[in-house]
């Protein structure tokens, strides 16, 4: 392990946090918040003093193999909230740093999960911050690590596998780093347009910008404290459903299909297509059951129904209404989305639905193989062969991933919280949803969880949002040094 390259790296991207505070700075200047004034640029002066330091004094060896981009991967996501909730500590927010960095931590893996009571008190250029937070972590603030690489000297393409979901994911362009402004470009690109949208829907300028940027990195979090359905204003609950749906997608397919010309490319994945049928599906179904249960047209539930079916199958956590009202089946399937994710290269946090296809023509492969021996078939996405080693790893993401969801749902219990909570709580997290069911529904919070709880369950969702192996890989690392 290459300790000072790692460290090299880690101080780059600490640097990175600290400069990217000048956004929710300006704001804070805008609307002449002087205690959040001298937050920011306190923590930005720790943040980029303590990043300089570290990188002047590991200059040297920039080789780096696949294991260490997967320790920096990590070890980034482990440092990155440390130094983002410092701008809730200083200005008072969240004094306690358990709550501070479980906020952090939410913020970045776009999981959209908050300890503050009451949003609606909290400065607005905190608010922002938190927003603008989830942009950068829907997209991966290493990618903007990866876009400088030139200037490190660092591989890039290495780094990349532990930064891009998925495990089919792959470049689009052949020099990694045109392949990491690719992304961003169109990031941002959809952001500016969410923007727009919802400014033109109806909301002001402040309101546009924070949904905008918590709705395509499919975060989550608002400025209200009952979600966005405080607006009461079904053309931006459209568009919000629109930008969740394209944060769920896979990016890089996007910048394909522009430079292409080609906007049907998209329908074609095969991916995409299963992305696009769980969500159609699920919400018919939960729609269906909110018309059978409750008086009125068919028009209001299913306008609730594809809301919460999008926002939850890609792990936003947004809401209009308090789903955990609803009837049981509609909360059954609704619970059971939040394990999926959206598609590989996206925003989202889940399994993703490209490792439920490879699982899902795994167990037809092994029937076929049980009623016909001698048969040799292979399992083929967007008509390519899979390779055994990725069904093999995907059989094994599986296996953690819901090792990790017992664990965490066992450890809710154990601090004597009820099984309805414990369970979607912890899919919730580890999914990077955000809110849950019981007494940690979409109206409530988790600042009632006790330090330990927190501490852990930042930590899982920071495991959800690296998709588990390079966190693993980091225990690994320093378990052996």
């Amino acid at each position: 392990m290459k300790l000072k390259t790692i460290l090299n790296a880690e101080a780059i991207v600490v640097m990175i946090v600290g400069l990217v505070m000048v956004f929710p700075l300006s704001f804070a200047i805008i609307y002449r918040e002087s205690r959040e004034i001298n937050a920011f640029l306190l923590a930005m002066g720790v943040t980029l003093v303590i990043g300089l330091i570290v990188y002047a004094l590991t200059q040297g060896e920039a080789r780096i193999t696949l294991r260490d981009s997967f320790l920096i991967g990590a070890l980034g996501w482990l440092l990155i909230p440390l130094f983002g909730c410092l701008p809730y500590i200083f200005a008072g927010v969240l004094p306690n740093w358990a709550d501070a960095y479980f906020e952090a931590v939410s913020g970045f893996t776009t999981t959209g999960a908050t300890v503050i009571a009451d949003v609606e008190i909290v400065p607005r250029s905190i608010l922002l911050w938190r927003s603008f937070t989830q942009w950068l972590g829907g997209i991966g603030i290493l990618l903007v690590f990866v876009a400088l690489m030139p200037r490190t000297g660092i591989s890039g393409s290495q780094l990349l596998k532990a930064e891009i979901p998925g495990p089919l994911a792959g470049k689009v362009v052949p020099r990694v780093t045109q392949y990491a402004k690719a992304i961003l470009a169109v990031y941002a690109a959809l952001t500016l347009i969410g923007i727009i949208a919802l400014f033109l829907a109806g909301l002001d300028y402040f309101e546009a910008i924070n949904h905008a940027l918590t709705s395509i990195a499919t975060g989550g979090f608002s400025t209200r404290n009952i979600g966005f359905g405080a607006f009461q204003n079904p053309l931006a609950e459209c568009m919000v459903i629109l930008l969740m749906l394209l944060g769920g997608g896979n990016i890089a397919l996007y910048y394909v299909a522009c430079i292409k010309k080609d906007p049907l490319m998209v329908i074609r994945d095969e991916e995409y297509q299963a992305y696009l049928i769980i969500l159609l599906t699920a919400s018919a179904i939960v729609g269906l059951n909110l018309f059978i249960n409750y008086s009125g047209s068919i028009v209001e539930p299913l306008r609730h129904a594809v809301f919460q079916v999008v926002s939850l199958t890609t792990g936003t956590g947004h809401v209009t209404l308090n789903y955990d009202l609803w009837p049981s089946a509609g909360r059954m399937l609704l619970f059971t989305l939040m394990f999926f994710g959206g598609c590989q290269c996206s925003t989202t946090g889940g399994i993703k639905v490209v490792r439920l296809l490879i699982a899902i023509k795994y167990i037809g492969r092994e029937i076929r193989k049980y009623l016909h021996p001698a048969s040799v078939s292979s399992i083929r996405i967007n008509k390519h062969p899979v390779a055994e080693r990725i069904i093999l790893n995907v059989m094994g993401f599986f296996m953690l991933y819901f090792i990790f969801f017992f664990v965490s749902a066992l450890f809710l219990a154990a601090f004597g919280y009820d099984l309805v909570s414990s369970i979607t709580a912890s899919a919730a997290l580890l999914g990077n949803v955000g809110p849950a069911m019981g007494v940690f529904g979409p109206l409530y919070n988790y600042a009632e969880l006790p330090n330990m709880l927190k501490s852990w369950f930042s930590l899982v969702m920071i495991i959800g949002r690296l998709e588990i192996y390079p966190m693993l890989a980091l225990f690994v690392a320093l378990a052996r040094k």
